[in-house]
């Protein structure tokens, strides 16, 4: 079925592309002599840059909806994040904050003067039976604190356990843990209780209780503990940005994550990056839309089409069902959009009357030049006119960037682009435009494209700002807000743009990341930060028994040597000292003679352990470690030895 809505409208403004085409504004000059070369040769007829839409004039608007399945045209974003098949280890890294409960497995460990390596499972009351001691109670408690209760218990009977040359040692791990219960309710694909690994956060439950309907919220979950809600979260910001803000929030055992039904949905399809269906909270407009669809295309103009469901009391009929409007992008922060909106974007009208603009200006692009000239009335467009809708000569930046010597093609009589003409810009306001003239705007050698850096991830206020010299990477955090409370100092990256040359002579962008870092580091131009989050684990690869991550262990610090040692410890053949560590912000330090046994490590370093690739090779500060390390044993049996005589 087919509704033809006709909209009146005076068009008071000029229309042109200045969002879908902003990248030719970074074409360099040798990039745009190439484009001219090619339109040199062109005819405009066959000209594919624009693509048609439903006929516009000056009078009137008139726009042809057809109805359509759209659920079968579009897709609704974001569900397909939860359809995932995920199998859950018993290694995953133990949260610091895991607390133990009855059900679960310890694994306790004592060497020197006791050797043995126990399980116990804790009772229904939280407590197990250690021998010649009797019940300790570990319920409620991290893995770190049990470890500290368990080793001031078993001094009792092993009197070197806490003495000074800590001849025993223990240490306690997780083994094999109760899965939690949680109950989901609302729009879910399994509801009820669901048996879920108890360190799940509330991404991983949902994915391994089948996934969210596409009926339900994913801006407003709602976590439910002792009949409170405790948390709501939008996934949102996690699918488009990366920005995981619920890592944080532990699912517990009892606890309800409800998925309530979608509120507020819109379609956008039309010139867009990714045309779909998406959920939208009360406080968004159209701006907000069109940013979730990955922005538009480069083949939109600055219009689009809204069809808006006409409610059920105000409807004239069954068979008209909706209203359309047609508003300017410009207004997109200022646009409110309905549940169950339809909304368009308008590809740029092809037409023959038109005239482009290249290179160094803000808003490149088309611009209908009919449209423009009844904003002049009929003496015609100016050059000036044109760069300054364009945008070119109005920002201080560009105008000290800019070649003030602009080219314009200009079709011949062949209709080829064989006229070239010069036009200094002080003469810019006399020079008379015609249609389909091509303009050029050429940058100054001497001058850099842009002076701007970017910073992302964990800060208050994240975006591009203006770049001033001699700014440091401190007071780049602090004009962004600040760090937040997830984000670490320690984890902080930057990269930097680099301009390349291929073996042909072409230039190529590639990106370069800049490492050993520090507060001091001086901001460049096009540079981006990104602050990362904070993590709680360690990584250990490299040539030891149970390479992957490990739990960092916070306290008096947690060592090199200590983190290898939880990893299973060196192979055979292990370059001891060589081995190295990668902090968070890329910098890389070398283990010293004493095989990292100082040296701190870090939530999010990476510790890595070379293997000899000639074990025949003669090591002498390994063989001089070993040779201790055999030594202190010897003297320990002498010492056992002596005691039990």
């Amino acid at each position: 079925m087919k509704i033809i809505i006709s909209v009146f409208i005076l068009l008071q403004s000029f229309s042109f592309a200045q969002a879908s085409l902003s990248d030719l504004n970074k074409l360099n000059n040798s990039q745009l002599d190439e484009i001219r070369k090619k339109l040199s040769i062109q005819n405009p007829s066959m000209d594919s840059a624009l693509e048609s839409v439903d006929s516009v004039n000056q009078e009137s608007i008139e726009i042809e909806i057809e109805q359509k399945d759209s659920e079968n045209l579009s897709s609704f974003f974001g569900y397909d994040y939860f359809n995932k098949q995920i199998n859950f280890f018993d290694n995953i890294p133990t949260p610091v904050d895991f607390k133990l409960g009855a059900g679960d497995e310890i694994i306790l460990s004592l060497w020197g003067e006791k050797n043995s390596r126990e399980k116990f499972i804790l009772n229904k009351d939280g407590m197990i039976y250690y021998q010649n001691i009797g019940f300790i109670n570990l319920s409620g408690k991290t893995l770190n604190e049990a470890e500290n209760l368990l080793s001031s218990e078993l001094s009792r009977i092993y009197s070197t356990l806490n003495s000074s040359n800590n001849s025993t040692q223990l240490m306690l791990e997780l083994g094999k843990i109760k899965s939690v219960n949680v109950y989901f309710s609302g729009q879910i694909t399994s509801p009820g209780i669901n048996l879920i690994h108890p360190f799940s956060d509330i991404f991983s439950a949902l994915v391994q209780a089948g996934g969210v309907k596409d009926s339900g919220s994913l801006r407003k979950v709602q976590i439910i503990r002792n009949s409170e809600i405790i948390a709501v979260v939008d996934f949102y910001s996690f699918f488009l940005n990366g920005m995981n803000n619920f890592s944080n929030i532990r699912i517990l055992d009892g606890d309800v994550i409800h998925i309530p039904v979608v509120a507020n949905r819109a379609e956008i399809k039309g010139e867009i990056i990714n045309p779909g269906f998406y959920e939208l909270l009360d406080s968004d407009l159209l701006t907000n839309l069109i940013n979730y669809a990955g922005g538009l295309s480069s083949k939109a103009s600055d219009k689009a089409v809204i069809n808006d469901i006409i409610p059920i009391d105000k409807r004239d009929s069954d068979d008209i069902a909706r209203s359309g409007r047609l508003i300017y992008l410009s207004q997109t922060d200022k646009t409110k959009i309905q549940n169950g909106s339809v909304v368009e974007l308008i590809p740029i009208a092809k037409n023959d009357t038109f005239v482009s603009v290249f290179g160094r200006v803000t808003r490149p692009g088309t611009y209908p030049i009919d449209q423009l000239r009844s904003q002049n009335q009929e003496s015609g467009i100016t050059l000036k006119e044109v760069l300054d809708i364009a945008g070119g000569f109005e920002d201080p930046i560009f105008r000290k960037t800019i070649n003030s010597e602009l080219v314009i093609l200009r079709l011949d009589e062949n209709q080829f682009y064989g006229k070239e003409l010069r036009v200094d810009y002080s003469d810019a306001n006399s020079f008379k435009l015609e249609v389909n003239d091509k303009i050029f705007v050429y940058e100054l050698p001497q001058y850099k494209n842009s002076f701007t850096y970017t910073i992302k991830g964990e800060v208050n206020s994240p975006g591009t700002y203006p770049l001033k010299e001699g700014l440091s990477l401190s007071k780049a955090i602090k004009l962004a807000g600040g760090i937040t409370e997830m984000g670490s100092i320690n984890s902080v990256s930057v990269t930097k743009n680099l301009v390349s040359i291929d073996s042909e002579g072409n230039e190529f962008n590639n990106v370069e990341l800049v490492s050993n870092i520090d507060l001091n580091f001086q901001i460049a131009d096009q540079n981006i930060i990104t602050i990362l989050p904070k993590t709680n684990v360690v990584r250990v690869d490299g040539n030891v028994y149970n390479p992957g991550f490990i739990a960092h262990q916070s306290g008096n610090g947690m060592t090199m040597s200590k983190a290898i040692e939880l990893a299973g410890g060196y192979k055979p053949y292990s370059l001891k000292k060589r081995a190295y560590v990668v902090r968070a912000n890329g910098e890389i330090e070398q283990a010293d003679i004493f095989r990292g046994k100082a040296k701190k490590v870090f939530p999010g370093d990476s510790i890595f352990v070379p293997v000899n690739p000639d074990p025949d090779e003669f090591d002498i500060t390994s063989f001089i470690a070993d040779l201790s390390s055999t030594l202190a044993n010897i003297a320990a049996i002498l010492v056992i030895v002596d005691n039990n005589n």
